[in-house]
């Protein structure tokens, strides 16, 4: 797992809106995909288009209190973001923050065992898949299902990393922030405690002095009808939205990009070069092209704007400055740039910031735990072997083919459950119903379980129907 942080320059603006619109630059093509699929099965309307497409273009952010998903359109998820600020906010600082969460080959492998354990308990089961696949309709719903499972474990993932943000900060945040006192009352708070305080005997330095000092805030704020207690900050304190990409593209900077321009303006040299002979000119060009880096999951050859080959679903996460309290005065200021260290917070020790390597493990470990992933090579370790922390000394490093020879070992073994059912139903067994009391999204205990999309699942089995009448004309065993 890859998690970086781009904090916004508020020199070049401070609102999110052309973040926001970067981020919705797959929409037109998914848009148009859209567009053009529904128009074909107008019958199905009475689906409502299908909402669990149509949410791949949207952007997500913590859950409704009744637990139900919460999407936004970009104008909305702008104003969420440029909306909450604080009344101490400085005119130079960074207002968001920018997570892109992406997926190692691995993790994205795993996710795709899950999608395809959870499209089988939905009812799409081996001979189904085989028919569907057959034909370039059946496929393309075989596709779009998927493609909306990923979306929908990535979601559910998203919220498991945004709790561990949260939780990485170590800060608390107030019980009822509706019932803070003004900035009067605050001062008469302060004072008191601060008295109460010295005449205790208490030294700044005292390790627990902190305690003492916010005991005395809540003691003299609950005299005077207000609530100054506090409890530990969650992600349903934070303010953010996230949205799903399923591309990547090769930028001019990428060091493939970079090194294959040169061996391109080398080739060019040798094409024009009136001094070599026509057969030394060809052996020096097919010695280039054999150097040029080529694209992993397609073989083709890098270049600047070209999409990378694969599965490139990763996700952008963009996270307010503040947390969400209604009173702009008391909105504390959280940053993941800011480092972990020992401080002093109105003049009481206090641990401040930011710990970036505890937070990659933490992130780390909700996947392994969401998604029962067993993983190879972690961030821990890698961060213990860097930092000489080695429990081991004799560690040695795995070679990749061996990691991944591994990770499709333990992949097989997670589904090997599902195989030994497929072997055993050798027969055709129709497309179900949905019952999300037997998925694999309700046993690994994600907040929704997943769904399959109407449309894609009617067609589907329209087209089997279809295909399984054809054959009992033609006598095909199926």
């Amino acid at each position: 797992m890859h998690i970086s942080f781009t904090a916004n320059h508020s020199a070049n603006s401070s609102s999110c809106k052309g973040l926001m619109e970067y981020l919705d630059k797959e929409n037109s093509s998914r848009e148009k995909s859209f567009d053009n699929y529904f128009s074909s099965y107008l019958e199905e309307k009475e689906n409502d288009f299908d909402k669990e497409l149509l949410q791949e273009n949207l952007f997500f952010t913590n859950d409704d209190p009744e637990g139900n998903p919460t999407f936004l359109e970009q104008n909305e998820a702008t104003n969420l973001i440029d909306d909450n600020l604080s009344s101490r906010a400085k005119e130079n600082e960074s207002k968001f923050f920018m997570l892109n969460i992406s997926p190692s080959k691995a993790e994205l492998d795993h996710i795709e065992e899950l999608v395809k354990m959870e499209m089988y308990d939905q009812g799409f089961h081996q001979r189904d898949l085989q028919i569907l696949s057959q034909t370039e309709e059946g496929q393309r719903q075989i596709d779009i299902v998927k493609n909306n499972l990923f979306h929908q474990n990535l979601r559910e993932y998203t919220k498991e990393v945004m709790a561990d943000y949260a939780d990485n900060f170590n800060r608390t945040v107030y019980n009822n922030p509706n019932n803070l006192p003004n900035q009067k009352e605050e001062k008469i708070i302060n004072d008191f405690a601060k008295q109460k305080i010295s005449e205790s005997g208490i030294a700044n330095a005292d390790a627990k002095y902190s305690e003492f000092y916010q005991n005395y805030r809540e003691q003299k704020a609950m005299e005077m009808g207000k609530d100054l207690t506090v409890r530990p900050m969650t992600e349903r304190d934070l303010v953010w939205i996230a949205k799903i990409e399923e591309k990547r593209t090769y930028k001019g900077n990428d060091r493939w990009v970079i090194e294959n321009k040169k061996i391109n303006k080398s080739i060019e040299k040798i094409k024009n070069d009136i001094n070599l002979s026509e057969s030394k000119k060809e052996r020096k060009i097919i010695d280039l092209q054999e150097q040029l880096n080529k694209d992993r999951a397609t073989g083709l050859v890098v270049k600047e704007g070209m999409e990378k080959g694969g599965k490139q679903y990763h996700i952008h996460a963009v996270v307010s400055r503040y947390d969400n309290c209604p009173n702009r005065r008391f909105k504390k200021s959280i940053s993941p740039l800011a480092s972990q260290r020992h401080s002093k917070i109105a003049g009481k020790e206090a641990i401040v910031g930011f710990d970036r390597n505890e937070f990659y493990i933490k992130v780390e470990r909700s996947f392994d735990e969401k998604f029962r992933f067993e993983r190879t090579r972690s961030y821990e370790k890698f961060n213990q072997i860097k930092n000489g922390h080695k429990k081991n000394n004799n560690i040695n490093v795995i070679p990749s083919n061996v990691l991944q020879q591994s990770s499709n070992k333990l992949i097989n073994k997670a589904i090997q459950p599902l195989k030994q059912e497929l072997n055993e139903k050798l027969g055709f067994n129709e497309l179900k119903k949905l019952d999300i009391n037997t998925t694999i999204s309700k046993e690994l205990g994600f907040r929704i379980p997943m769904s399959i999309p109407k449309t894609p699942l009617q067609v589907a089995t329209k087209i089997v129907n279809i295909f399984l009448g054809k054959a009992r004309d033609h006598g095909i065993g199926f």
